[in-house]
């Protein structure tokens, strides 16, 4: 009889805990995807850690891949993630991250258009 309360009882805790995490992971990005597709001409000055800013989006291409694309016009196709920015913190704390949600393509598609 204990045996059986504490298995129930355990295996709510468990099922209560990957609830809160799907939770928290449908938070930091949107639930619809949008799919989008633009050209722009590629200058290595917008990177950053986290791929290079175009049209408003961070796309996902490492530095050495900028760097061969620079000054290229380019064609990006791919899936919109939204990542939520952070909340304001009190002045002591050490905040990371970016204030504003941003709009990532995780996976782009990049094609050089001939001028």
């Amino acid at each position: 009889m204990i045996k059986s309360i504490l298995t129930i009882l355990f295996l709510f805790i468990v099922s209560n805990c990957f609830s809160q995490v799907n939770d928290t992971l449908k938070k930091q990005s949107n639930s619809k995807s949008e799919f989008v597709s633009f050209i722009t001409k590629l200058d290595i000055a917008n990177a950053t850690k986290d791929g290079i800013y175009l049209n408003g989006y961070v796309v996902n291409i490492s530095y050495e891949k900028a760097k061969k694309l620079n000054g290229k016009k380019i064609k990006v196709t791919g899936i919109v993630t939204i990542i939520k920015g952070v909340k304001n913190l009190p002045d002591n704390e050490i905040q990371q991250g970016r204030k504003e949600d941003t709009k990532h393509i995780l996976s782009p598609k990049i094609k050089i258009i001939k001028a």
